[in-house]
């Protein structure tokens, strides 16, 4: 007897969601509405017109060892050397801070630093081997609003 029951009752959820979903819904809207049509503003973000690096490669002293004939051999390791300077986006406002980023060529972006809006530069130093990855810098416009602008990305870094 449930099993009879059962049935019948899939069998009748199972025409009502057919038979349902074959009728067309309709909607009628009768309260007139009026609209002020207001001015809508854009709000264009802006990179930064320029980006300019002041770089250089130091050699230091890192450490050493004795070579096979009892002298002292020095080791030294060589750092690359950035200052990344640019000048304040032209957007009229929000604009929180900039975001210089570093892009390899493996495909992957690193972020070299973050500043605030009155604070256009950021320094950093790694070692020499890091040129390997073709570092390409750009500067990214931050907003309150969330929207961004990336400069183009400048040339390949080197010492």
């Amino acid at each position: 007897m449930n099993r009879l029951r059962r049935s019948a009752l899939l069998l009748g959820l199972t025409a009502s969601v057919v038979i349902g979903s074959s009728i067309p819904a309709s909607a009628t809207f009768t309260d007139p509405v009026s609209t002020s049509t207001g001015t809508m503003r854009t709000v264009t973000v802006a990179a930064p017109a320029s980006i300019e690096i002041d770089e250089s490669c130091t050699q230091v002293a890192t450490g050493g060892y004795y070579n096979s004939y009892g002298r002292w051999v020095t080791t030294y390791t060589t750092y690359y050397n950035a200052t990344v300077t640019w000048p304040a986006s032209t957007t009229a406002r929000g604009v929180t801070g900039y975001r210089v980023m570093a892009h390899l060529n493996n495909g992957t972006s690193v972020v070299m630093g973050e500043t605030t809006a009155s604070n256009r530069t950021v320094s950093a130093r790694v070692d020499r081997a890091y040129l390997n990855y073709q570092p390409r810098l750009s500067v990214i416009t931050l907003t309150s609003y969330g929207w961004t602008a990336e400069t183009a990305r400048t040339a390949v870094l080197s010492c």
